[in-house]
């Protein structure tokens, strides 16, 4: 579920008020806020007990394919979380807007944290080359979580 109002782990009874993204405004709006051109979803997989974190059941290591983007596309990638764990997950080279219902002020991050059991859902303008795309908790990011986003140029754009 879209746990994007909900606070950190920990900070539910701490008596005081707790921003969560869904208060987040970007105080300019966006620069780009055409709607995505397609959707990809990604899986947040692993096991804590044995320690082995991966996306979409699968580590980096086992993957040899690249996450496909068109330079210039509009992506919505939605971040499931199956695990018990907080994810902060990052896309190198790109900021993205949070989708939390602030239409062309959506918050602009590179960096987000997905809750467990919960979904994050963001818009993103892929720009030219190859990007790492991870766990931001190293030990995660070293145990498989992460893939390479290869945004390449639009058909008929010159290499």
């Amino acid at each position: 579920m879209d746990r994007t109002g909900d606070p950190g782990i920990g900070l539910d009874d701490v008596g005081h008020k707790v921003l969560v993204y869904r208060d987040l405004v970007a105080l300019d709006r966006n620069p780009d806020v055409r709607g995505p051109d397609r959707e990809i979803e990604v899986h947040l997989t692993g096991n804590m007990d044995r320690y082995m974190w991966s996306m979409d059941g699968a580590t980096i290591s086992e993957v040899h394919e690249p996450i496909p983007f068109r330079a210039g596309e509009r992506v919505r990638v939605t971040l499931v979380n199956d695990t018990m764990m907080a994810h902060p997950i990052h896309l190198h080279g790109h900021l993205f807007e949070l989708v939390t219902g602030h239409g062309d002020h959506a918050p602009r991050k590179h960096t987000v944290n997905v809750l467990p059991g919960g979904k994050v859902s963001w818009d993103v303008t892929a720009i030219p080359g190859n990007w790492a795309f991870h766990c931001h908790l190293f030990l995660h990011m070293a145990m498989g979580m992460m893939r390479v986003v290869q945004v390449r140029p639009m058909e008929g754009d010159a290499a």
